[in-house]
């Protein structure tokens, strides 16, 4: 019987929550506090901190913020196109920049993924009604992932409303108006609400309750969790691959599934 070993695919990780919670911060801290995974981890950096233009997925970005007009959310009035064209966005990304760091085993950190773009486009779609909203967050990954997978863990990194809003503004030496104030309330409900009900893939990180150095532990506690839960995929991770073959290397799903013993190296994780 062989030794049960973890799956050796990378591990894809987002954080969420509103502007001002401190992703970046955290996420920096993470990189860079201790030896590990995180240390050498892929980042896929959030919309609002790379340039729009360059490529496909800067591209797509570049037409959404021009025709915004500095809408600092994105609207344009056309808020079914708006939230078509970040889900391209988000499967760009991760073809781009994730699936073959994740198939030679890398960590990949994506700042702001799918959870992001169905909390603020759910809210958009329906300005009057919270309710409405979540379930509008539901059909918009449920359309999402059909394209991409969502991340293996998320991390929703939540503070004081009000002070995650001004600091932002510091940060960003802007003024948000009482309106778009209003709209990062919103939002954080429907975060808290959605990590509640999906508990088992997204880990609330509460900076009222949690030093840095503590916020950056669970993290990294957390990871290493999941990094031993990752199963091995039954196809590929992009529309219209092929069919992949499972480990055989002593994974732990090996048992599981028929692999043609005459070619045991064709199922390595990392290859996938």
């Amino acid at each position: 019987m062989p030794s049960v070993i973890p799956c050796q695919r990378g591990m894809l990780v987002s954080t969420e929550g509103i502007s001002g919670v401190g992703k970046t911060y955290l996420t920096a801290q993470l990189r860079t506090g201790s030896p590990g995974p995180a240390a050498g981890a892929i980042v896929v950096e959030e919309f609002s901190r790379r340039p729009a233009h360059g490529e496909l997925g800067h591209d797509l970005l570049h037409a959404l913020t021009s025709s915004a007009r500095g809408d600092r959310f994105l609207r344009s009035g056309h808020p079914a196109g708006e939230t078509l064209l970040l889900l391209a966005i988000k499967a760009h990304d991760y073809e781009a920049h994730c699936a073959q760091a994740l198939q030679r085993g890398h960590l990949v950190l994506e700042g702001r993924s799918l959870h992001c773009v169905a909390v603020y486009q759910s809210l958009i779609l329906h300005p009057d009604d919270d309710q409405r909203a979540y379930d509008e967050i539901r059909a918009i990954l449920d359309i999402a992932v059909q394209w991409r997978p969502l991340p293996d863990l998320t991390f929703l990194i939540t503070d004081d409303v009000d002070a995650a809003i001004e600091r932002a503004e510091r940060r960003d030496r802007i003024t948000f108006s009482s309106e778009e104030r209003q709209f990062h309330h919103r939002a954080a409900v429907l975060f808290e609400r959605l990590a509640a009900d999906v508990s088992g893939t997204v880990t609330v990180v509460d900076r009222r309750r949690l030093t840095s150095g503590d916020a950056t532990a669970l993290m990294r506690a957390q990871i290493d969790e999941q990094q031993r839960k990752l199963t091995c995929m039954g196809r590929a991770w992009l529309p219209g691959s092929p069919e992949c073959p499972p480990c055989v290397s002593g994974c732990r799903l090996a048992d599981e599934i028929q692999v043609d013993s005459a070619d045991p190296g064709s199922g390595d994780c990392r290859s996938r």
